[in-house]
Protein backbone atom coordinates (compact mmCIF):
# COMPACT_ATOMS: atom_id res chain seq x y z
CA UNK A 1 0.00 0.00 0.00
CA UNK A 2 1.18 3.42 -0.77
CA UNK A 3 2.54 6.11 1.54
CA UNK A 4 -0.24 8.76 2.80
CA UNK A 5 0.28 11.26 5.04
CA UNK A 6 -2.84 11.57 8.14
CA UNK A 7 -5.75 13.55 7.89
CA UNK A 8 -5.05 17.30 9.32
CA UNK A 9 -7.95 16.95 12.09
CA UNK A 10 -10.33 20.12 11.90
CA UNK A 11 -12.64 19.12 14.44
CA UNK A 12 -11.64 22.41 17.20
CA UNK A 13 -13.05 24.02 14.33
CA UNK A 14 -16.20 23.26 14.09
CA UNK A 15 -18.24 26.72 14.81
CA UNK A 16 -15.33 28.53 12.68
CA UNK A 17 -16.77 28.99 9.55
CA UNK A 18 -13.82 31.54 8.48
CA UNK A 19 -10.96 28.35 9.63
CA UNK A 20 -12.88 25.86 7.68
CA UNK A 21 -13.25 27.47 4.76
CA UNK A 22 -9.97 28.01 4.19
CA UNK A 23 -8.99 24.58 5.50
CA UNK A 24 -11.33 23.47 2.02
CA UNK A 25 -9.63 26.02 0.18
CA UNK A 26 -6.25 25.07 0.78
CA UNK A 27 -6.51 21.00 1.50
CA UNK A 28 -9.48 20.31 -0.33
CA UNK A 29 -10.97 19.21 2.22
CA UNK A 30 -11.70 18.93 6.45
CA UNK A 31 -11.86 15.98 8.49
CA UNK A 32 -14.01 16.18 11.19
CA UNK A 33 -14.39 13.75 14.65
CA UNK A 34 -17.28 12.91 16.21
CA UNK A 35 -19.69 15.41 14.18
CA UNK A 36 -22.69 12.60 14.31
CA UNK A 37 -23.42 10.72 17.42
CA UNK A 38 -21.84 7.46 17.66
CA UNK A 39 -24.58 5.62 18.77
CA UNK A 40 -26.60 6.99 15.62
CA UNK A 41 -24.29 5.61 13.66
CA UNK A 42 -24.18 2.27 15.23
CA UNK A 43 -27.70 1.49 15.45
CA UNK A 44 -27.68 2.42 11.97
CA UNK A 45 -25.36 0.14 11.34
CA UNK A 46 -26.92 -2.49 13.27
CA UNK A 47 -29.87 -1.94 11.10
CA UNK A 48 -28.21 -2.57 7.60
CA UNK A 49 -26.09 -5.50 8.88
CA UNK A 50 -29.68 -7.06 9.95
CA UNK A 51 -30.55 -6.62 6.37
CA UNK A 52 -27.56 -7.54 4.67
CA UNK A 53 -27.02 -10.36 6.40
CA UNK A 54 -31.18 -11.75 5.29
CA UNK A 55 -29.98 -10.86 2.02
CA UNK A 56 -26.69 -13.83 2.27
CA UNK A 57 -23.96 -10.85 2.69
CA UNK A 58 -22.88 -11.87 5.70
CA UNK A 59 -20.70 -15.05 7.55
CA UNK A 60 -23.03 -17.46 9.34
CA UNK A 61 -20.70 -18.65 10.93
CA UNK A 62 -19.86 -15.04 12.86
CA UNK A 63 -22.44 -12.75 14.71
CA UNK A 64 -24.25 -10.64 12.82
CA UNK A 65 -22.57 -7.42 14.60
CA UNK A 66 -18.96 -8.64 13.16
CA UNK A 67 -20.32 -7.55 9.53
CA UNK A 68 -18.06 -10.26 8.31
CA UNK A 69 -18.52 -11.22 4.45
CA UNK A 70 -19.86 -14.26 2.70
CA UNK A 71 -17.14 -14.09 0.07
CA UNK A 72 -18.97 -16.17 -1.97
CA UNK A 73 -21.62 -13.73 -2.18
CA UNK A 74 -19.68 -10.84 -3.60
CA UNK A 75 -21.19 -8.56 -5.64
CA UNK A 76 -21.63 -4.71 -6.97
CA UNK A 77 -23.44 -1.84 -7.85
CA UNK A 78 -25.24 -2.08 -10.53
CA UNK A 79 -25.26 -6.08 -10.56
CA UNK A 80 -29.14 -7.08 -10.23
CA UNK A 81 -27.45 -9.67 -7.47
CA UNK A 82 -26.72 -6.35 -5.18
CA UNK A 83 -29.06 -5.04 -5.64
CA UNK A 84 -31.71 -6.79 -4.83
CA UNK A 85 -30.34 -6.23 -1.29
CA UNK A 86 -28.97 -2.40 -2.00
CA UNK A 87 -32.71 -1.39 -2.44
CA UNK A 88 -33.88 -2.21 1.09
CA UNK A 89 -30.75 -0.80 2.70
CA UNK A 90 -31.24 2.51 1.11
CA UNK A 91 -34.63 3.10 1.99
CA UNK A 92 -33.77 2.67 5.61
CA UNK A 93 -35.57 5.62 8.12
CA UNK A 94 -32.60 6.11 9.93
CA UNK A 95 -29.70 6.54 7.19
CA UNK A 96 -32.07 9.13 5.67
CA UNK A 97 -32.44 11.31 8.39
CA UNK A 98 -28.41 11.04 9.04
CA UNK A 99 -27.61 12.99 6.29
CA UNK A 100 -30.16 15.99 7.61
CA UNK A 101 -29.21 15.71 11.23
CA UNK A 102 -28.91 18.96 13.04
CA UNK A 103 -24.94 19.12 13.27
CA UNK A 104 -24.68 18.40 9.95
CA UNK A 105 -27.02 20.84 8.63
CA UNK A 106 -25.44 23.38 11.18
CA UNK A 107 -21.79 22.74 10.18
CA UNK A 108 -22.93 23.09 6.75
CA UNK A 109 -24.57 26.30 7.34
CA UNK A 110 -21.44 27.96 9.44
CA UNK A 111 -19.10 26.79 6.07
CA UNK A 112 -21.58 28.10 3.93
CA UNK A 113 -22.33 31.28 5.68
CA UNK A 114 -26.12 30.87 4.61
CA UNK A 115 -28.76 28.12 4.83
CA UNK A 116 -27.46 24.44 3.09
CA UNK A 117 -29.62 22.35 1.16
CA UNK A 118 -28.98 18.36 1.52
CA UNK A 119 -28.99 16.52 -1.73
CA UNK A 120 -32.57 14.29 -1.63
CA UNK A 121 -30.42 11.81 -3.61
CA UNK A 122 -27.23 10.13 -1.81
CA UNK A 123 -25.28 7.21 -2.09
CA UNK A 124 -24.67 4.40 0.52
CA UNK A 125 -21.88 1.64 -0.48
CA UNK A 126 -21.46 -1.75 0.85
CA UNK A 127 -17.88 -2.77 -0.33
CA UNK A 128 -17.15 -6.03 0.05
CA UNK A 129 -13.31 -7.09 0.90
CA UNK A 130 -11.05 -7.97 -2.05
CA UNK A 131 -10.31 -11.05 -3.19
CA UNK A 132 -8.81 -12.92 -5.30
CA UNK A 133 -11.85 -12.94 -7.70
CA UNK A 134 -13.32 -9.74 -6.76
CA UNK A 135 -11.95 -6.25 -6.28
CA UNK A 136 -14.49 -3.57 -6.36
CA UNK A 137 -12.00 -0.46 -5.16
CA UNK A 138 -12.97 3.27 -6.16
CA UNK A 139 -10.32 4.76 -8.47
CA UNK A 140 -9.24 8.27 -8.46
CA UNK A 141 -12.27 10.24 -9.27
CA UNK A 142 -14.04 14.16 -9.15
CA UNK A 143 -17.66 13.82 -8.11
CA UNK A 144 -18.37 16.66 -10.32
CA UNK A 145 -19.36 15.01 -13.42
CA UNK A 146 -21.57 12.88 -11.25
CA UNK A 147 -23.31 15.42 -9.44
CA UNK A 148 -23.42 18.59 -11.52
CA UNK A 149 -25.09 22.06 -10.66
CA UNK A 150 -23.07 24.40 -9.05
CA UNK A 151 -20.01 23.69 -6.42
CA UNK A 152 -21.30 21.21 -3.86
CA UNK A 153 -19.44 19.43 -1.07
CA UNK A 154 -19.23 15.52 -0.07
CA UNK A 155 -19.97 14.23 3.13
CA UNK A 156 -18.20 10.74 3.63
CA UNK A 157 -19.36 8.79 6.70
CA UNK A 158 -18.28 5.37 7.00
CA UNK A 159 -21.52 3.49 9.06
CA UNK A 160 -19.27 2.12 12.00
CA UNK A 161 -15.56 2.43 12.98
CA UNK A 162 -12.81 1.96 9.60
CA UNK A 163 -9.82 1.29 9.86
CA UNK A 164 -7.05 1.68 7.05
CA UNK A 165 -7.20 -2.24 6.16
CA UNK A 166 -11.13 -1.68 5.82
CA UNK A 167 -10.94 0.62 3.21
CA UNK A 168 -11.32 4.27 3.90
CA UNK A 169 -11.51 7.25 1.39
CA UNK A 170 -8.27 8.64 0.53
CA UNK A 171 -7.72 12.73 -0.69
CA UNK A 172 -5.35 14.10 -2.93
CA UNK A 173 -4.74 17.48 -0.76
CA UNK A 174 -4.71 20.51 -2.86
CA UNK A 175 -6.37 18.86 -6.43
CA UNK A 176 -9.45 20.64 -6.27
CA UNK A 177 -7.55 23.39 -7.90
CA UNK A 178 -7.70 22.32 -11.47
CA UNK A 179 -10.81 21.64 -12.39
CA UNK A 180 -12.83 19.07 -14.15
CA UNK A 181 -9.51 16.61 -15.64
CA UNK A 182 -9.74 14.10 -18.04
CA UNK A 183 -11.22 10.63 -17.67
CA UNK A 184 -11.51 7.22 -18.36
CA UNK A 185 -13.96 3.84 -18.09
CA UNK A 186 -13.76 3.20 -14.25
CA UNK A 187 -14.49 -0.20 -12.74
CA UNK A 188 -14.99 1.15 -9.26
CA UNK A 189 -18.10 2.94 -7.99
CA UNK A 190 -18.63 5.94 -10.78
CA UNK A 191 -17.85 4.10 -13.31
CA UNK A 192 -15.26 6.79 -13.98
CA UNK A 193 -11.61 7.53 -13.30
CA UNK A 194 -8.83 10.29 -13.55
CA UNK A 195 -7.28 9.30 -17.19
CA UNK A 196 -4.14 12.18 -16.15
CA UNK A 197 -1.72 12.91 -13.45
CA UNK A 198 -3.06 13.96 -10.46
CA UNK A 199 -2.33 17.03 -8.46
CA UNK A 200 -2.11 17.31 -4.81
CA UNK A 201 -0.84 15.11 -2.00
CA UNK A 202 -2.75 11.88 -0.75
CA UNK A 203 -3.68 11.86 2.58
CA UNK A 204 -6.32 9.40 4.52
CA UNK A 205 -6.91 7.60 7.98
CA UNK A 206 -8.83 5.59 10.73
CA UNK A 207 -12.24 6.56 11.11
CA UNK A 208 -14.50 6.40 14.12
CA UNK A 209 -18.21 5.70 14.21
CA UNK A 210 -19.16 9.83 13.96
CA UNK A 211 -16.48 10.86 12.49
CA UNK A 212 -16.55 12.48 8.94
CA UNK A 213 -14.67 14.07 5.73
CA UNK A 214 -16.03 16.99 3.95
CA UNK A 215 -14.64 17.51 -0.08
CA UNK A 216 -15.93 19.70 -2.42
CA UNK A 217 -17.32 18.01 -5.66
CA UNK A 218 -13.26 18.68 -7.80
CA UNK A 219 -11.60 17.38 -4.89
CA UNK A 220 -9.76 13.84 -6.13
CA UNK A 221 -10.17 11.08 -4.28
CA UNK A 222 -10.46 7.16 -3.76
CA UNK A 223 -11.22 4.47 -1.76
CA UNK A 224 -8.22 2.03 0.25
CA UNK A 225 -9.04 -1.61 -0.78
CA UNK A 226 -10.93 -3.51 1.38
CA UNK A 227 -8.70 -5.63 3.02
CA UNK A 228 -10.45 -6.87 6.00
CA UNK A 229 -12.87 -9.41 6.14
CA UNK A 230 -15.87 -7.65 6.95
CA UNK A 231 -18.02 -5.61 4.58
CA UNK A 232 -17.21 -1.77 4.68
CA UNK A 233 -20.43 0.26 4.74
CA UNK A 234 -20.45 3.75 4.17
CA UNK A 235 -23.19 6.92 2.89
CA UNK A 236 -22.40 9.98 1.26
CA UNK A 237 -24.22 12.77 0.57
CA UNK A 238 -23.89 16.19 -1.22
CA UNK A 239 -25.02 19.59 0.47
CA UNK A 240 -24.52 23.03 -0.74
CA UNK A 241 -26.31 26.65 -0.21
CA UNK A 242 -30.09 26.50 -0.89
CA UNK A 243 -29.55 29.66 -3.00
CA UNK A 244 -27.18 27.93 -5.63
CA UNK A 245 -28.53 25.72 -8.78
CA UNK A 246 -29.17 22.01 -8.46
CA UNK A 247 -29.04 19.58 -11.10
CA UNK A 248 -32.20 17.94 -11.37
CA UNK A 249 -31.56 14.37 -10.88
CA UNK A 250 -30.10 14.93 -7.20
CA UNK A 251 -33.92 15.24 -6.02
CA UNK A 252 -34.74 12.42 -7.35
CA UNK A 253 -33.89 8.51 -5.56
CA UNK A 254 -30.93 6.77 -6.28
CA UNK A 255 -31.12 5.08 -9.29
CA UNK A 256 -33.08 1.79 -9.54
CA UNK A 257 -34.41 2.21 -5.90
CA UNK A 258 -37.79 3.18 -6.80
CA UNK A 259 -39.90 6.43 -6.32
CA UNK A 260 -39.97 8.78 -2.91
CA UNK A 261 -43.25 6.86 -2.26
CA UNK A 262 -42.20 3.74 -2.46
CA UNK A 263 -38.50 4.67 -0.29
CA UNK A 264 -41.14 6.39 2.40
CA UNK A 265 -43.61 3.17 2.33
CA UNK A 266 -42.38 1.94 5.39
CA UNK A 267 -41.25 4.35 7.17
CA UNK A 268 -42.86 4.91 10.58
CA UNK A 269 -42.76 8.52 10.55
CA UNK A 270 -43.24 11.47 8.36
CA UNK A 271 -39.90 13.23 9.54
CA UNK A 272 -37.63 14.37 7.07
CA UNK A 273 -40.08 13.47 4.36
CA UNK A 274 -39.96 15.37 0.85
CA UNK A 275 -37.99 18.54 3.05
CA UNK A 276 -36.41 19.95 -0.20
CA UNK A 277 -39.87 20.81 -1.76
CA UNK A 278 -40.54 23.32 1.41
CA UNK A 279 -37.24 25.26 -0.37
CA UNK A 280 -37.42 27.94 -3.44
CA UNK A 281 -34.89 25.56 -4.86
CA UNK A 282 -33.53 26.52 -8.57
CA UNK A 283 -33.14 23.17 -10.78
CA UNK A 284 -30.95 22.86 -13.86
CA UNK A 285 -30.62 19.97 -16.17
CA UNK A 286 -27.86 17.39 -15.76
CA UNK A 287 -24.87 17.81 -17.99
CA UNK A 288 -24.31 14.74 -19.62
CA UNK A 289 -20.71 15.25 -21.65
CA UNK A 290 -18.95 13.40 -19.18
CA UNK A 291 -21.34 10.21 -19.11
CA UNK A 292 -21.75 10.45 -22.89
CA UNK A 293 -17.96 10.51 -23.40
CA UNK A 294 -17.87 7.69 -21.13
CA UNK A 295 -19.96 5.71 -22.69
CA UNK A 296 -18.60 5.91 -25.98
CA UNK A 297 -15.52 4.71 -24.49
CA UNK A 298 -17.30 1.31 -22.84
CA UNK A 299 -18.78 0.89 -26.21
CA UNK A 300 -15.73 0.42 -28.53
CA UNK A 301 -13.82 -1.34 -25.33
CA UNK A 302 -16.56 -3.80 -24.98
CA UNK A 303 -16.65 -4.28 -28.97
CA UNK A 304 -12.61 -4.58 -28.77
CA UNK A 305 -13.70 -7.10 -26.49
CA UNK A 306 -12.44 -5.57 -23.26
CA UNK A 307 -14.04 -6.50 -19.67
CA UNK A 308 -13.56 -3.59 -18.08
CA UNK A 309 -16.73 -1.98 -19.83
CA UNK A 310 -19.05 -4.56 -18.20
CA UNK A 311 -20.06 -2.35 -15.12
CA UNK A 312 -20.42 0.71 -17.60
CA UNK A 313 -22.87 -1.12 -19.94
CA UNK A 314 -24.62 -2.00 -17.08
CA UNK A 315 -25.08 1.22 -16.11
CA UNK A 316 -26.17 2.35 -19.37
CA UNK A 317 -29.10 -0.66 -19.02
CA UNK A 318 -30.16 0.37 -15.88
CA UNK A 319 -30.24 3.79 -16.02
CA UNK A 320 -30.02 5.90 -19.40
CA UNK A 321 -32.95 6.74 -21.17
CA UNK A 322 -31.54 6.26 -24.41
CA UNK A 323 -33.52 2.83 -25.72
CA UNK A 324 -30.86 2.91 -28.85
CA UNK A 325 -28.10 3.15 -26.27
CA UNK A 326 -29.32 0.33 -23.75
CA UNK A 327 -30.46 -2.39 -27.02
CA UNK A 328 -26.66 -1.27 -27.63
CA UNK A 329 -25.36 -2.30 -24.04
CA UNK A 330 -27.38 -5.39 -23.92
CA UNK A 331 -26.13 -6.75 -27.21
CA UNK A 332 -22.66 -6.14 -26.18
CA UNK A 333 -23.53 -7.46 -22.55
CA UNK A 334 -25.28 -10.97 -24.04
CA UNK A 335 -22.01 -11.36 -26.51
CA UNK A 336 -19.64 -11.15 -24.43
CA UNK A 337 -22.40 -13.88 -21.74
CA UNK A 338 -21.92 -15.89 -24.98
CA UNK A 339 -18.14 -15.90 -25.50
CA UNK A 340 -17.38 -16.39 -21.68
CA UNK A 341 -15.85 -12.80 -21.25
CA UNK A 342 -14.85 -13.31 -17.36
CA UNK A 343 -17.39 -10.87 -15.40
CA UNK A 344 -15.00 -8.82 -12.46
Amino acid sequence: METMSAFEDSTEFVNNGTELRRRLDENSYIFIRGLLPKNTILNIRSRLLEKASSGGWLNPSYPIEKGVANLAASCKDPEEQYMKIFRTLWKDEELHRARIHENVLELFATIFGEPALAHPMFVQRNIFPQHETFDFTTGAHQDKVHIGGSTNYAMWVPIGDCSIDKGPLAIASGSHLNGILDTRVGTGAGGMDIAVEIPGTWVSGPFEAGDVLIFSDTTVHKALPNKSDEIRQSFDARYQPVRTTVAEPNLHPYSGTGTWQEVYSEWESNAGQYYWEKLNLKTVPFDKQYYEARDQMAFEMAENGDRLSRDTLLRIIQRDKDAEKIHRAQSLINSMDRSGTPNL
